[in-house]
């Protein structure tokens, strides 16, 4: 699917809503008849489902790396920092997935949970490890460590300002100091 489409449904879908928002319209934003944009995609739904599992293949993809790239006692900060920067860097797309998940099709979204479970067990994975390496409060499942960072995380592409006072890697730097001051285990470094 071609990019510039993707690109303008997804500021489409986040500004108006997805149900608000019509391929007549979507066309028009183009510079296409509403009949050749079918030329390109078969229905809106085709539209919000690429939106969603590119959002998600691109943040985890971008996080998998930041983690790849790191020293084991950097990669729940790099992680953060690369979450914000990729969130932020595919803003529309990942608000329209976040905000719009149930638009979809049971079928397809049942495939976008389950990319949004494996993304989730990606953070996870990171957690436990900084629980193990006492860096991180072992009191505290990691299950509810990985749903506070992602909320943490996710709501910055609503009300984070481009041009404004931090550029998305500081935001990202100051939100894993927050975290992990805030959930670092007693007398850990960091």
């Amino acid at each position: 699917m071609e990019w510039r489409i993707l690109a303008t449904a997804a500021e489409l879908f986040r500004t108006k809503g997805y149900a608000q928002s019509t391929t007549r319209e979507l066309a028009g934003m183009i510079g296409l008849k509403k009949a050749s944009l079918y030329h390109y995609v078969e229905s809106k739904e085709d539209l919000l489902y690429e939106i969603s599992i590119q959002s998600l293949r691109q943040i985890d993809g971008d996080v998998a790396a930041a983690i790849a790239a790191s020293a084991p006692a950097d990669a729940l900060r790099d992680l953060i920092k690369a979450h914000i920067c990729s969130a932020l860097g595919n803003r529309d797309h990942h608000a329209v997935m976040l905000s719009e998940l149930r638009s979809l099709s049971e079928p397809r979204r049942q495939q976008i949970v389950k990319a949004r479970d494996a993304y989730e067990a990606r953070v996870r994975g990171v957690i436990v490890a900084e629980q193990a390496e006492n860096r991180l409060r072992s009191d505290i499942n990691p299950k509810y460590l990985t749903f506070a960072l992602l909320n943490l995380l996710n709501w910055t592409i609503f009300w984070y300002q481009p041009g404004g006072a931090l550029e998305p890697e500081q935001l990202g730097s100051l939100l894993a100091s927050i975290f992990i001051e805030g959930a670092g285990a007693a007398g850990a470094v960091t």
